[in-house]
This record gives C-alpha cells, structure tokens and sequence, in this order.
C-alpha cells in the first residue's frame, strides 16, 4: 500500500464535534496536505477545549506525518504540543477503501494507541482514538470527533 489510499483525507476539515476523555471542545480542525514531492502526507490538526472544574482551558495542536519506510510499509509519527510521541508502525485502510487505522507499535514502551478514521461521503468523517493502557483489557476510546471537508474555523 502506498500513500495513495489516504486520498480521501487530503484537504481542509473542519470539526462538527470533538468529545471525550478531555471534555467536548469548542472548535477544531485539521488540514492533510501531501509534501516532499508526494513522499509524505502531513496532517496538522488543532482545538481548543473550554475550561472545566479544576482545569483551564486549552488549545491542542498536533502534527502527524505519514510516509512510506524502506521496506515499502506505511507508517506514520505523530508529535503533540502536550509533549506526546506516538509511533504508527501499523497503518492499515479498510479493504474497501471506507477508512483507515493507525496502530502504534508494541515494541515501544507504555500505552499503546489506535487511531481509527472512517471516510463518510460525501466529504465527512470520522475518527476515535483510543488508547490501550497497561492492565487495561483491550483499546477503550479516549477521544471521538466528526468533521466536514472546508476550512476550518479558527477563533
């Protein structure tokens, strides 16, 4: 598999909802471009959570790269503006052609992760990212979200 399964997600999508484990934000978005002569796929996303109880509000932004390695596998890293590193050795679209998940590799320590877009068209989708934490049972998700291809709106 090359990049080209990924195609569906290239553009600008803006956030219909963003909920879970941090709360419900109030805007978001992401923007999938491919870069370096179509050697890569590069996501940058991006919200802002309100504050909550105890906790002030805050904006997230991330950074996800996504590439194809020497052994011709898909894999993708992914760096957040909380400090997170995240290494996707799987990276794997559904057989037809409605998705694709990102399983980080089990070979680094700590909780693994798994992140799950489904394409809903036309010009909608979906993900969850979910995370496998050490004596949990399986994946639970941390953190769901819907979007619409256009611009996201930036407060």
């Amino acid at each position: 598999m090359g990049l080209d399964a990924l195609d569906y997600l290239i553009g600008a999508w803006s956030d219909e909802s963003r909920t879970g484990e941090p709360g419900t934000a109030s805007a978001g978005g992401e923007t999938w471009s491919l870069a370096l002569g179509g050697q890569i796929l590069r996501r940058e996303g991006w919200c802002e959570f309100p504050a909550h109880g105890d906790r002030p509000a805050f904006r997230h932004d991330d950074l996800l790269v996504v590439f194809v390695d020497s052994d011709s596998e898909v894999r993708a890293l992914f760096w957040d503006s909380e400090g997170h590193v995240i290494h996707y050795r799987d990276v794997q679209p559904d057989p037809d052609g409605s998705g694709v998940g990102f399983v980080s590799d089990p070979s680094i320590p700590g909780p693994r992760q798994w992140l799950k877009y489904r394409f809903e068209k036309p010009d909608r989708l979906s993900a969850v990212f979910s995370v496998h934490g050490p004596g949990s049972p399986g994946f639970q998700p941390y953190l769901s979200w819907t979007s619409v291809r256009g611009p996201p709106v930036t407060p």
